[in-house]
C-alpha cells in the first residue's frame, strides 16, 4: 500500500470515513443528511486525520448532491484529485450489465474486495438504507444482482403509511415473536429480510450455481446469525474495497 490512504464512502443514511495507514485501518461516521458546506467537512477530516497530510485519497457515492464538496475537501486535504469510483476506472471487473454507469460506487467497491479475498464466484449482500444482491462470478465478472428495502427504510414506510404504528430503530431481536407494537414490528423486518435474503440467495443459486456469500453493512450484523447457508461477515469490505481500487489507480 502507498502510504496513508484517505477512503470516503457516502452512502444514503451516513458518510463512512476510513484512514489507512501503518497502524491498519480508523474509522469515523458522519450524518449524510443534511448536507453541510465544505468548512465542515474539512475541519472534521483534519481533526480525523490529525492534521496530517494524507499520500492519497479515494471517493464512493451514491449521493450525487454531495459528491461535488467532498471531492473538492479530499483534493484539498491531500493535495491531489482523489480517485472517484466508477465502472470506467480499473477495477480489475468486468461489468456485464446492460447499464454500468448506473452501478452504485459502494457495489462495486463490494466486489472488488471480496474478489481480492475469496475465489470462485460471490454474492455480496450488503445490508444498508437499501439491501442490495451483488453478483460476481470465478473470472470476476459483474454479473447485476437485486435491490430490495432495507431494514430500516421498512420501519420508516410502516410508520409514515399507517396511522397508529410507531417509528422504530432496528434492533438485534431475541426471537420471532413480538410481545408489543414495537417488538412485533423490530422482529417482523429483521426476520423478514433475513427470509428474504435466504429467498433471493436460493433462488441465485438455481440459476447461477454454487458461490460462496458476504454479508456486509450497517445492519449485516442484525441477520447475521439467522441466516441458514453459510456466509462471511465484513463489515469493512466497502472500505477495502476503496483501498484497492486506491491502489491499482494510483499506488
Amino acid at each position: 500500500m502507498t502510504g496513508r490512504v484517505l477512503a470516503v464512502d457516502i452512502g444514503n443514511s451516513s458518510v463512512t470515513v476510513g484512514l489507512f495507514g501503518e497502524d491498519g485501518l480508523e474509522t469515523f461516521r458522519l450524518d449524510t443528511h443534511p448536507l453541510r458546506d465544505r468548512a465542515f467537512y474539512e475541519s472534521a477530516l483534519r481533526a480525523f486525520t490529525g492534521g496530517r497530510r494524507p499520500d492519497g485519497s479515494v471517493l464512493s457515492s451514491v449521493v450525487p448532491s454531495h459528491d461535488r464538496v467532498f471531492f473538492e475537501v479530499l483534493s484539498a486535504l491531500s493535495g491531489d484529485a482523489p480517485v472517484v469510483v466508477s465502472p470506467f476506472i480499473d477495477t480489475g471487473l468486468v461489468f456485464d450489465v446492460s447499464e454500468p454507469e448506473s452501478i452504485g460506487a459502494d457495489r462495486i467497491a463490494n466486489a472488488v474486495a471480496a474478489c481480492s479475498t475469496m475465489a470462485g464466484p460471490l454474492v455480496i449482500v450488503d445490508l444498508g438504507t437499501a439491501t442490495t444482491f451483488t453478483v460476481v462470478s470465478g473470472d470476476r465478472r459483474f454479473l447485476g444482482g437485486a435491490i430490495m428495502p432495507g431494514i430500516e427504510m421498512m420501519c420508516v414506510a410502516l410508520n409514515s403509511t399507517t396511522g397508529k404504528l410507531p417509528l422504530v430503530k432496528p434492533a438485534a431481536v431475541p426471537g420471532p415473536l413480538g410481545k408489543d407494537t414495537k417488538s412485533s414490528i423490530i422482529s417482523g423486518v429483521v426476520y423478514g429480510t433475513a427470509g428474504a435474503v435466504e429467498r433471493v440467495l436460493e433462488e441465485t443459486a438455481l440459476a447461477l450455481g454454487d458461490f460462496a456469500t458476504v454479508l456486509t453493512g450497517g445492519n449485516a450484523a442484525l441477520i447475521d446469525g439467522l441466516l441458514r447457508r453459510e456466509h462471511l461477515h465484513m463489515p469493512e469490505l466497502t472500505l477495502d474495497g476503496l483501498r484497492i481500487i486506491f491502489e491499482r489507480n494510483r499506488g
